[in-house]
């Protein structure tokens, strides 16, 4: 597994993010896991905020112009899903129609150029999914919910039952997330399946590490290791770069998207 850190961070005309060369090197795709920076929201939702439903519309129009601007696409290209926390899978087919107002799902699977497979976080785990040779990419919301409900292997299971995909092939990046530093949660919702990848650390009380859990159930649907990108950067950790719930409460949701062109 190849493993990113702060340093990877650039510019994209104007825009800090961390792009993932070895999906962008393809040749027919674009990607990137977007900062809270270069944005227009302000204060707590400041700056770089896409969430329509945090209060903050007006600016979110302007944010989401600014970022389909910067990666040179329309704003109407760019699919948005109303995140849920559960295990619902979309599948959009070449060519696309008009979609629904209310996309109720927590990933998202495609074969369409031109549709670009758009992420909100603030502390859950980004992820892009790539199969170069069958033209297919995904994009995953996996917070605590979605993990335990195994979202991320159903993903790569619907990928190979919908076009064919095989879990050999694909490329897969995990972007910024919180950290096992700072994620704490209680016995009511740990899962004992999480143990190798959790610290005990008071009366029914752990530190998890989603990232890592989600690593290892790619790894066990048949993902090679050598094919994960993992940008290890704590939301928590980096408030000055990004949006984090746990640390802020009310605040706004940072951007991801991988797209083809």
């Amino acid at each position: 597994m190849k493993i990113l850190t702060r340093s990877a961070l650039g510019p994209k005309n104007g825009l800090p993010c961390f792009e993932i060369p070895e999906m962008n090197d393809q040749g027919w795709l674009v990607n990137a896991f977007l900062t809270r920076k270069g944005g227009t929201s302000l204060p707590p939702y400041d700056s770089l905020n896409l969430s329509p439903s945090r209060g903050d519309k007006e600016r979110v129009r302007e944010n989401r112009l600014q970022v389909s601007t910067a990666f040179g696409f329309p704003p109407e290209q760019l699919i948005l899903l109303k995140q849920s926390h559960f295990d619902r899978i979309l599948v959009l087919r070449d060519p696309l129609g008009p979609q629904p107002a209310d996309l109720r799902y927590d990933a998202m699977i495609t074969n369409a150029a031109n549709a670009f497979l758009a992420i909100l976080t603030a502390d859950c785990v980004p992820i892009f999914v790539a199969d170069p040779g069958k033209k297919v990419i995904a994009a995953i919301h996996a917070g605590r919910h979605g993990t335990a409900l195994h979202i991320t292997p159903k993903v790569i299971g619907k990928m190979a039952e919908e076009f064919g995909c095989s879990p050999g092939d694909l490329w897969v990046a995990l972007g910024p997330s919180i950290g096992f530093c700072c994620y704490e949660i209680d016995g009511r919702v740990y899962q004992p399946e999480w143990e190798p990848f959790s610290m005990p650390v008071g009366d029914d009380r752990w530190m998890v590490d989603l990232a890592r859990i989600n690593v290892a159930q790619l790894e066990e649907s048949g993902v090679r290791e050598d094919r994960i990108i993992w940008i290890d950067v704590c939301t928590s950790c980096n408030q000055d770069l990004f949006f984090s719930h746990r640390k802020e409460g009310e605040t706004g949701r940072q951007l991801s998207f991988i797209g083809m062109v």
